[in-house]
């Protein structure tokens, strides 16, 4: 129809100056119409894709270490057991034990206006809730003392692993009765290890036992700081401290050399090297949070907001046992969690 019309047009473009102006004014109209329809066309188009966009999830972890790694993968196990990974999109980073980058990172996933941003580690937890709009939800885990870190506001969700420190050293009076120093290697920068230590301390006090702390800014600081301990302590406590455990194979063979034993309250770090550990389970801490992020997704309320690792585990290394001649109770072998 529109063509015909042109045609018309174009055969009365010799008529009269009046007659030209109406003309030009009908082809002017026309072409307006047409982009309007046009429009139209895009506009329908876009909305129901707007309407359908997927809710993001950022998820940064502060670092790469066994306890860390089996938090994300029970997230994502989570939120697949509840049948949303095809509902949502993710966006995953790692600081790399790096503050500098983790706020760059922190910054640039709020740039991308997620529905929900997941920190695995308490560094992490801290640069994200400085970087994120307010709306949005702040999930972490991997998390020892949230009240320190400041992770007590609206808008957000966690699972915190308060370490069994009391616990842990109560066995360990069972298995090495005739220690008398315990060193501690712990990074003054993060807040989770600086609590952790101070109720180490505590707990040493009412056993009358002596405490060497060891402070490292750095991983090239983590073998002389362990050689220092050596030759002052019986036993060395590796709190949660990600410096310190990303750096745990060199912690454990500087150890070894005096045969020194390491303990802690990460049980997947026993099978790197460690005499024991008494602590949470960080997998099953992810599918706890991951299980508390899908209720959010599903407009529903966690409670409480902030949750205690529901599972704890004992993990005894018996080959290292054997190499230090020490030998566990049979009662502490048969609590072992298998």
């Amino acid at each position: 129809m529109e063509k015909s019309l042109n045609k018309s047009i174009a055969k009365h473009l010799n008529k009269t100056p009046r007659t030209r102006f109406f003309l030009r004014f009908i082809s002017h109209f026309l072409l307006l119409r047409t982009l309007v329809l046009l429009l139209a066309l895009f506009w329908g188009y876009i909305c129901p894709l707007r309407a359908a966009d997927k809710p993001l999830i950022t998820i940064q972890q502060f670092v790469s270490h066994p306890a860390l790694d089996a938090a994300k993968k029970g997230i994502q196990q989570a939120l697949q057991e509840r049948e949303l990974q095809a509902q949502i999109e993710t966006k995953e980073d790692n600081a790399q034990g790096n503050v500098t980058l983790a706020i760059q990172i922190a910054k640039h996933h709020a740039a991308l206006n997620p529905a929900i941003m997941v920190a695995i580690a308490t560094p992490s937890a801290q640069v994200i809730l400085k970087a994120k709009q307010t709306s949005t939800l702040l999930a972490f885990v991997a998390v020892s003392d949230p009240i320190s870190a400041g992770l007590n506001g609206s808008n957000i969700i966690g699972v915190t692993d308060q370490p069994p420190v009391e616990e842990l050293f109560s066995l360990v009076a069972q298995i090495l009765p005739s220690i008398k120093t315990v060193g501690v290697l712990y990074n003054p920068a993060e807040i989770n290890s600086v609590k952790t230590v101070e109720r180490l301390a505590k707990e040493l006090e009412r056993k009358d036992l002596r405490l060497k702390k060891m402070a490292v800014n750095s991983s090239a600081d983590i073998k002389s700081a362990t050689l220092g301990l050596m030759t002052e302590v019986d036993i060395i406590y590796i709190p949660q401290d990600n410096l310190v455990v990303s750096a745990i194979e060199t912690v454990i063979n500087t150890a070894k050399q005096k045969k020194i034993p390491v303990i802690g309250n990460d049980p997947s770090l026993v099978d790197q090297g460690l005499l024991m550990a008494l602590g949470s389970d960080y997998f099953n801490s992810g599918l706890q949070l991951g299980n508390m992020i899908a209720d959010k997704l599903e407009n529903k309320n966690p409670i409480p907001l902030i949750q205690h690792a529901k599972a704890k585990e004992l993990k005894l290394n018996k080959g290292v046992a054997q190499s230090f001649n020490i030998t566990f109770p049979i009662h502490l072998s048969t609590r072992e969690t298998p």
